[in-house]
């Protein structure tokens, strides 16, 4: 396995996060086909001013989906404006109650 694939989402999609469909998307063309190469995968939110819940829910709840709680240990966060933090947090804390409740995790 190689370190870290690094995902830096203003270059790739700009500087506010909106559209959860790009945000699912952008998960499924970055994060998905990668997943299992990386040790870690870092989103780094560098230039990123504000990001909807919808977009951050799109880009994260599924991942418990796919890969149950083990994805915390798999994924990281970088440079995170106190917005994007809270949708951040959010969208992992609905991800593990999910997984909690067996709504969601395989």
């Amino acid at each position: 396995m190689n370190n870290s694939h690094e995902l830096h989402l203003a270059q790739d999609i700009g500087d506010y996060l909106a559209d959860g469909a790009r945000a699912a998307e952008y998960r499924l063309r970055n994060v998905e086909t990668t997943y299992g190469v990386y040790e870690a995968i870092v989103f780094d939110f560098a230039g990123v001013r504000g990001m909807s819940s919808s977009f951050a829910n799109a880009l994260i709840v599924p991942l418990f989906a796919l890969h149950g709680t083990e994805v915390l240990s798999k994924i990281r966060f970088r440079h995170c404006n106190p917005n994007v933090k809270v949708m951040i947090e959010s969208a992992l804390t609905l991800g593990m109650e999910a997984c909690r409740e067996d709504r969601v995790c395989v």
